[in-house]
């Protein structure tokens, strides 16, 4: 079974986000995916005057269920379009082996800042036509 849940407190955050070799920071919410009852991954967000941005979006190393953690990181874009965000941006580390998790997620580079960013307005409307 799938699972994405809020982390309830920054000592699971911190916790969770340890594990996944994430860097913490208390500044901001935080989502788990779990797969089967194994946790997969952490999802770190905020909500800012430009629109929704994640800074991270991490697999816990080994885990090889990327279906919890592309979920995570929808699920951190609906509640970030849900709160009024038009736009959404990754401002994590981009790395050879997350590229493809970014990218399934609704996240393509902006050539004139270089940026990952995702347009928010209609974008859960028909979300299977986003890449």
């Amino acid at each position: 079974m799938l699972e994405v849940l809020p982390i309830q407190t920054k000592d699971e955050q911190e916790r969770i986000c340890g594990l996944c070799g994430a860097r913490y920071d208390p500044a901001l919410l935080a989502y788990a995916a779990y797969g089967d009852g194994r946790l997969c991954g952490v999802c770190q967000f905020r909500l800012s005057p430009e629109g929704g941005v994640i800074e991270t979006l991490d697999q816990i190393p080994g885990n090889d269920d990327f279906q919890p953690v592309f979920v995570m990181g929808r699920a951190a874009l609906s509640f970030m379009e849900r709160c009024g965000a038009e736009f959404g941006y990754y401002d994590g580390p981009v790395t050879e082996e997350n590229r493809v998790l970014i990218g399934a997620v609704g996240f393509r580079p902006d050539p004139g800042t270089g940026r990952f960013s995702v347009d928010l307005r209609g974008f859960f409307d028909h979300p299977c036509s986003h890449g």
